[in-house]
């Protein structure tokens, strides 16, 4: 039986809630795993953070839709203090759920957080699990004895950039008494205060990356949801994505304006270009996920061969191609991990995949976990692949292509051929760059061929880098200035974290020595 929204949330405890979203949800999926924040999320069991205005890193990423998207990468300070914060307030958090999503006959919203079996991080996107998620597309087919004619596609105008921090107590407690009461006494002031001070003050948008800012989000479109949902409109979410349900076109039109009237309340915009009305009966699943369906075909000894698995990858690509949405790649190699494959059918699948995730850029964050596991890849292939895609991102600048590359290199123990062949131009440009993540990056990089001596010569420079950044702009490039620098080179919060060993960097991923 599906469970409700608020069943979801009460379900986690504000413990839960706090380790969920401070030592799993700091850095984003599709951040180059090389971070973690557990090391400091243990650090905060007896550290407190006095609150200031404080910067965050950006880093640019490239979407399946062919855009890019900058994350962000909050102050470990002011994220733990909002991660607190939400944790203390999590009763009052959930009674807004409760207000917002209660007697409704299904659950509107289909990606939030939520406790997940055997895991301690409680937000991952896309995730489902019909057996308590429900299927409820199909319910909203016929209701009310009108057989739905119209689906109503729609979504908000650049969500979380354009969420207004200000808007927080609004859906918590109401527009009129936020704004008769503004004491920081007040709990819902409380975490609009956070969330402004983890973007240096600035109290219009919230952090892409970070998980709790998905259930900030939630807190305000939630109340949106209930409005609509009160006025008969029939409808699902998926985070900013909405899909209505209408008996006919004038349905639509109305669900159009109730959204962008009950959006507007809170200072967000609809996605005008993306609104489309498309006439029942469509496919309930995308098409491209019904032509996959049966593919690729199984030879006769129980495996799929070359010949098989050349013809899933075209049927793929032309999907791909049709649709303009580079997210059919990532759902058909994932398909694949359940197929026995081929020598030869590993092979040119290893090629083919390799080949498109140097021009396509959104497909590096899985090739670790999906494609070069599934094809066996030797540790000279991964470096071949990873010695194309360092030299083609950097023909466009690509910082994201840049540090998957240097990433396979810190996994898989091997030096990248440009660093070998000069590493003091190769250096030099990722100086240049000013990247946040990629200085990090290729800083532990060095360190790690450099059996993490600070002192070695090809360390020295980006060190030097990182002291002049600390002067300059540490706020912006903390990551990077507080990994590259010894204790006494910090001041404050920082020392005091150093001086505890406390790295961002996963220790797993060094075999010799340690930050």
């Amino acid at each position: 039986m599906s469970r409700s929204y608020a069943e979801f949330m009460d379900e986690i405890t504000p413990d839960e809630l706090y380790e969920g979203l401070l030592a799993y949800g700091f850095f984003a999926e599709r951040i180059p795993p090389v971070f973690t924040a557990i090391p400091f999320f243990n650090y905060c069991k007896t550290a407190q953070f006095s609150p200031h205005w404080r910067d965050y890193v950006s880093f640019r990423i490239m979407r399946n839709v062919k855009i890019p998207r900058v994350m962000g990468i909050p102050n470990p300070f002011n994220y733990q203090r909002l991660c607190l914060e939400l944790k203390n307030d999590w009763e009052e958090i959930c009674k807004h759920f409760h207000a917002t999503t209660d007697g409704q006959e299904y659950c509107v919203s289909r990606v939030h957080i939520r406790k997940r079996n055997k895991q301690k991080s409680i937000f991952e996107m896309n995730y489902k699990d019909w057996s308590v998620d429900g299927n409820p597309e199909t319910d909203l087919l016929i209701r009310c004895n009108d057989a739905s004619r119209v689906l109503v596609c729609a979504d908000i105008s650049t969500c979380f950039p354009s969420i207004y921090t200000h808007s927080l107590p609004w859906a918590l407690v109401g527009k009129n008494l936020a704004k008769l009461n503004t004491k920081l006494s007040e709990w819902y002031n409380r975490i609009d205060r956070c969330c402004s001070d983890m973007r240096n003050g600035e109290t219009h948008g919230i952090l892409i990356g970070p998980h709790a800012s998905s259930l900030l989000a939630e807190i305000i479109l939630t109340a949106v949801d209930r409005e609509l949902y009160d006025k008969g409109h029939r409808f699902l979410r998926n985070i900013d994505d909405y899909a209505c349900y209408a008996a006919s076109y004038e349905q639509a039109q109305s669900f159009l304006n109730d959204l962008e009237e009950a959006l507007s309340k809170f200072d967000l915009l609809l996605n005008h270009k993306k609104t489309r009305v498309l006439e029942l009966p469509i496919e309930i699943e995308k098409h491209w996920k019904n032509k996959l369906l049966d593919l690729p075909t199984i030879g006769k000894f129980g495996v799929v061969d070359y010949t098989q698995i050349n013809k899933y990858i075209d049927v793929m690509l032309e999907l791909a191609r049709e649709s303009g949405d580079d997210a059919i790649i990532k759902y058909a190699i994932k398909k694949l991990m359940g197929e026995r494959l081929s020598n030869n059918a590993k092979e040119i699948a290893s090629k083919r995949f390799m080949h498109m995730a140097i021009l396509k850029p959104y497909m590096l964050h899985f090739m670790d976990e999906f494609v070069f596991k599934m094809c066996d890849m030797t540790v000279n292939q991964i470096k071949l692949f990873s010695d194309a895609v360092y030299r083609e991102a950097k023909k466009t600048n690509n910082y994201e292509g840049l540090c998957y590359s240097l990433y396979y290199a810190i996994k898989y123990n091997f030096e990248l051929e440009a660093f070998k062949l000069d590493y003091v131009v190769e250096q030099e440009y990722v100086i240049k760059t000013k990247d946040c993540v990629l200085l990090t990056i290729t800083w532990v990089y060095f360190m790690k061929i450099n059996n993490w001596n600070r002192t070695a010569t090809q360390v020295k420079p980006l060190n030097n880098e990182a002291m002049a950044l600390k002067k300059t702009d540490m706020e912006r490039y903390w990551l990077f200035c507080y990994e590259a620098l010894k204790h006494g080179s910090l001041a404050d919060d920082w020392r005091n974290m150093k001086q505890a060993g406390i790295s961002f960097i996963r220790q797993d991923l060094i075999s010799a020595g340690k930050p």
